[in-house]
């Protein structure tokens, strides 16, 4: 992709407000009403967008850090969880190339305790607009619109049919519109799932016939 055509923050703000109906006027640096306006919603439409699903753009896997200290929460380790990631770890696994997950943990603050030595989160983290996917990043832009319409125009119905345009109506439980069809591309991606048994070994005997290779 050429230096040209790589996305930034700047590019999408300004797809947002040719949405609806604003001069594509923004730029970084700019300290203006705007950049104000801009910089306050921004996170905020990070946050809910990143948070509708596992996008795989955004998704990371990290090795986590184990604490010094021996908790006082009866579990053997203190483990950081990392600083950038967004929700709630998606998966918490002792060996990042199994599905199996840690069925035994808990989460306080930033600190999950666990009787694992080595744990390994794949948790969502915000990531610069230059390696988001264009699909995503068109669907981001058309939500973003929704945040800016009430403070730039005083417009609450435009802002109202943006959102329902990027996320579906109430009755589709904010997983309709553009996102919505972008989720269900995703999903429809990925590699089929194994039978929820054949993560347990002699259960999984009975359906594969030869099990004892991945334990």
């Amino acid at each position: 992709m050429t230096e040209e055509a790589e996305l930034t923050k700047a590019m999408i703000v300004n797809w947002a407000l040719a949405e609806i109906g604003l001069a594509p006027s923004f730029s970084i640096d700019q300290e203006t009403t705007l950049g104000g306006v801009v910089d306050m919603f921004w996170p905020r439409a990070i946050g809910h967008c990143f948070g509708l699903h596992d996008w795989t753009f955004c998704r990371r896997t990290s090795q986590l850090t184990r604490q010094a200290a021996k908790p006082v929460t009866g579990y053997r380790y203190g483990f950081d969880l990392p600083g950038d990631k967004i929700g709630q770890p998606m998966k918490l696994l002792s060996d990042p190339r199994r599905e199996t997950p840690i069925r035994d943990s808990r989460i306080e603050g930033r600190t999950l305790f666990a009787d694992e030595e080595t744990v390994y989160a794949v948790c969502k983290v915000a990531v610069d607009p230059q390696i988001w996917d264009w699909q995503w990043a068109g669907a981001f832009a058309t939500a973003f619109s929704s945040w800016l319409a009430v403070p730039l125009l005083q417009d609450i119905e435009l802002a109202a049919e943006k959102r329902a345009e990027a996320f579906g109506t109430r009755s589709e439980g904010g997983t309709g519109g553009v996102f919505g069809r972008l989720i269900a591309q995703d999903r429809a991606s990925g590699p089929v799932g194994s039978n929820l048994l054949a993560n347990e070994p002699l259960t999984s005997g009975r359906f594969t016939g030869d099990w004892h290779g991945r334990w």
